[in-house]
């Protein structure tokens, strides 16, 4: 049974990333051309789905823990299908910004639901591996998907989102055949009263506070949350407004980038799965932290295309290595119980970030310039590394002192 989790783990991260290499390669140019949003409005629409996210997260964190992480997942990825599909026929601030809500509640179902399910399913020994390679099948998903982007797109800027809600849709309906959930223990089933949602989140808080490093680990992933939204939000509308890209057309070169930088991740996280069992957790994501904060200080400051394009490219290498390898961190140090409410938190951290950062640097690429934007987005970095060094320090000294007791 944990072969069969773990094929349709790999199998749905590719399903779900080559839907985003097909929407999200070229989105952009469609909320710029289509739709006519400025960039204020760009990162006010990620504004929206990572507020909308923020509230949904701890609800459907608890609802895995407390009820079927595999329905969550299920229910997720078909609610992310109507979000595409209301995105492609509502070209307008307004109906993209209600597809953006949509879209919230279908990621807050998923994630953490699916890291909890498959840790159920397989265990947690190996888990940093089976997460990258998760994350290496949803790269290739992603080449899959951004390789007929601008195809798909050239055809109409709204197929792509059509297209891609379909797929999903279709996604969730095999997931109901084929997703098997034998694994699980809920909060509660191992003896005494079943609890109930406050008690699940009492109990989520309570282990958080009492691990070391857990909060410094939250505190990071809030910093990139906030350069993230820079980033995610503003990157194309920089090539398109600051830069003459060679070739025909906006989308084409698009999709060339986007192919471009899943290789580079591909590469990334062979590397890592290669050396998972010896990896030094904190010590990947610091190394992690650092190269973002250059690449985009770079990104955001050169007049050449070409150091541009390099840039983006390394950015998106490295974002690959930061979310599976700080998941199965996590959740190795997580009862199975609470999982899905604990990898919520996360969230919910990583959303705060972004609804923080997101308006303001929105404001800095509308009134000043998307150059100062994006650096200041980087900004967050440094701190986000300053806390990194912390937690590794505190790890350290923790596991120093029970070898000591030990002895």
């Amino acid at each position: 049974m944990a072969v069969a989790a773990y094929r349709v783990f790999l199998g749905l991260q590719f399903a779900m990333a080559t839907v985003t290499g097909l929407v999200y390669t070229t989105v952009v140019v469609y909320r710029v051309d289509v739709a006519g949003l400025n960039p204020l409005q760009l990162v006010l629409v990620g504004t929206a789905l990572e507020a909308a996210y923020f509230v949904f997260q701890l609800p459907t964190g608890v609802l895995a823990d407390l009820g079927s992480s595999r329905a969550c997942v299920v229910l997720g990825v078909a609610v992310l299908g109507v979000g595409c599909v209301v995105e492609a026929l509502l070209p307008t601030f307004a109906g993209i910004l209600a597809a953006q809500v949509v879209g919230a509640l279908g990621y807050a179902l998923v994630s953490g639901a699916l890291q909890a399910w498959v840790a159920g399913e397989v265990g947690t020994a190996g888990l940093t591996r089976v997460y990258l390679r998760g994350s290496q099948a949803g790269l290739v998903g992603t080449l899959c998907g951004t390789a007929v982007s601008g195809l798909v797109a050239g055809v109409r800027l709204n197929a792509p989102l059509l297209v891609g809600g379909a797929v999903l849709l279709t996604t969730a309906a095999a997931l109901v055949v084929v997703m098997p959930e034998r694994g699980r223990v809920r909060a509660g089933d191992s003896g005494g009263a079943e609890p109930g949602a406050v008690e699940t989140v009492r109990a989520a808080w309570g282990l958080i506070r009492v691990r070391p490093a857990f909060l410094l680990v939250f505190g990071v992933v809030a910093l990139v949350g906030g350069w993230s939204e820079a980033v995610d939000r503003l990157w194309g509308a920089h090539l398109i407004e600051n830069f003459q890209l060679p070739g025909p057309d906006a989308t084409t070169w698009f999709s060339a980038l986007g192919v471009a930088a899943t290789l580079f991740g591909l590469g990334v996280t062979q590397f890592l799965a290669a050396r998972a069992d010896d990896a030094d957790t904190m010590g990947v994501l610091l190394g992690v932290v650092a190269v973002l904060l250059l690449a985009t200080v770079v990104f955001g400051l050169v007049t050449n295309v070409y150091l541009a394009i390099g840039a983006a490219l390394a950015l998106a290498a490295a974002r690959t290595a930061f979310a599976p390898v700080l998941n199965a961190w996590l959740v190795e140090r997580t009862d199975q119980s609470v999982r899905a409410t604990v990898l919520s938190a996360r969230d919910m951290f990583d959303a705060t970030g972004q609804v923080v950062g997101g308006p303001a640097l929105g404001a800095i690429g509308t009134w000043w310039s998307l150059r100062a934007a994006l650096v200041a987005g980087a900004v967050a970095l440094a701190p986000a590394a300053a806390l990194l060094l912390v937690a590794r320090n505190r790890l350290r000294a923790a596991s120093a002192e029970t070898a000591s007791e030990g002895h």
